[in-house]
């Protein structure tokens, strides 16, 4: 969403003369090799002569713009390489020596979003508004770091302001209508919380039922964190709840679809006929919306369907009769799924039988990994398509497995 659009200061000869006339020669060639390997794409030595010109040319505001824009570029290296961390070190120092300009505070506040730390993308996307209001990246990456907080009408507001200024945003557009359609269903929405989760939940909705949806959220936090190795996402996780009416009308999902994650947790509490869902039920949806939390938390949109539907399958309830028997009519015939093609698929690229086959393939493949191998070889199998490597060799890395020869013991076990 937001793309990088800074770029070096070359001083004329007029303000170079003046600058070499005011301070040593030295940083005025430190500033221009830094220049050079910038350009050239070497920003570990560009930042190297940078920080050389500003050690004695700080008023410099060249100077400066150069060591802070330097620091963007290498934080933006180390963000696609999935080192988030040390890029977000690399932004607060850049903040530090150039505090006037927004393009630091806004890189910083994408890199919070995709961390979920909301609460930090708000305010550094607040101070780059504040610096440089109208500046369209920082009100639209703002409006989404309020509708990820449930803060819908603030979402909307930055939001409408965009579209306004560049109606040709479409993603932006279905985002913006996506929360109005929500908001019109969740404006009357009661909240509540526990020390991980905030719940909104609609008038009636009892004190109890609230209670056993914080409580199994919870006990999901802590027992999915360690299966997966520690991975813990930060708090406040948005969780939404309804009536099976509310949940269709905000989600716009079918039937047969009984919980999603879509940044924020969003499940039906009853079924079409109005009835409670038996506690059973009702755990293994939350667990299974869940478990996509972690994996969004620890490998972001990177990780495969089938790996992501398949470790939320494992992690929330047993395989049954049913799913052994799909697969197995399947294997037989030849219509089941290569795990190549579910790599690429999602929900309502498949019919309601094709979707009930990928769920049930996808559950019967991680299952195995998962019963043979657990986490010891999961761990790094994330760790590895985190760090973008592509889904099949991170498996021949970690199982010594490729797709066919895990689909063919898949189709053993059965």
């Amino acid at each position: 969403m937001y793309g990088m659009r800074y770029s070096l200061i070359v001083m004329g000869l007029a303000a170079w003369t003046a600058l070499a006339a005011e301070v040593p020669q030295d940083p005025v060639e430190c500033n221009n090799l830094g220049i050079q390997a910038y350009n050239a794409g070497r920003f570990e030595e560009s930042l190297k002569w940078f920080e050389r010109a500003y050690r004695d040319a700080r008023d410099n505001e060249v100077v400066r713009r150069n060591l802070c824009n330097a620091r963007q570029a290498l934080a933006n290296e180390l963000a696609k390489n999935n080192n988030l961390s040390d890029a977000v070190k690399q932004l607060n120092q850049a903040i530090g020596i150039d505090p006037e300009n927004p393009a630091p505070l806004i890189q910083l506040g994408a890199y919070c979003l995709r961390m979920d730390r909301v609460s930090d993308a708000i305010f550094r996307l607040e101070e780059a508004i504040e610096l440089k209001p109208g500046e369209l990246d920082a009100h639209e990456l703002l409006g989404e770091a309020y509708y990820r907080d449930n803060d819908i009408p603030s979402a909307r507001v930055q939001w409408d302001y965009v579209l306004q200024m560049d109606p040709n945003r479409k993603e932006l557009k279905e985002r913006y209508d996506k929360a109005f359609r929500e908001e019109s269903v969740e404006t009357d929405f009661n909240r509540a919380g526990s020390r991980h989760f905030k719940i909104s939940y609609p008038k009636g909705m009892t004190y109890p039922l609230r209670a056993r949806v914080l409580n199994i959220l919870e006990g999901a936090y802590w027992d999915i964190g360690r299966k997966l190795g520690g991975i813990y996402p930060p708090p406040p996780i948005q969780v939404i709840i309804y009536d099976a009416t509310q949940f269709s009308e905000a989600t716009q999902m079918d039937a047969n679809i009984g919980a999603v994650y879509d940044g924020k947790i969003r499940a039906p509490m009853t079924d079409d006929s109005g009835q409670s869902l038996v506690e059973e039920e009702l755990k293994r949806r939350l667990v299974h919306e869940y478990v996509h939390v972690v994996i969004r938390h620890r490998c972001e949109d990177k990780v495969p369907w089938w790996l992501n539907e398949g470790l939320a399958e494992t992690l929330s309830r047993e395989m049954d009769a049913g799913e052994t028997e799909i697969l197995r009519k399947a294997y037989a015939g030849g219509v089941n799924f290569h795990l190549a093609a579910l790599e690429a698929h999602q929900l309502k690229a498949l019919g309601p039988q094709a979707l009930r086959l990928a769920y049930a393939q996808s559950h019967a493949t991680v299952t195995l990994l998962w019963n043979r191998f657990g986490q010891s070889r999961m761990q790094p199998f994330l760790g590895d398509i985190a760090a973008g490597i592509a889904p099949e060799e991170a498996l021949r890395r970690n199982y010594r497995k490729t797709y066919l020869k895990l689909e063919e013991e898949v189709e053993s076990s059965l």
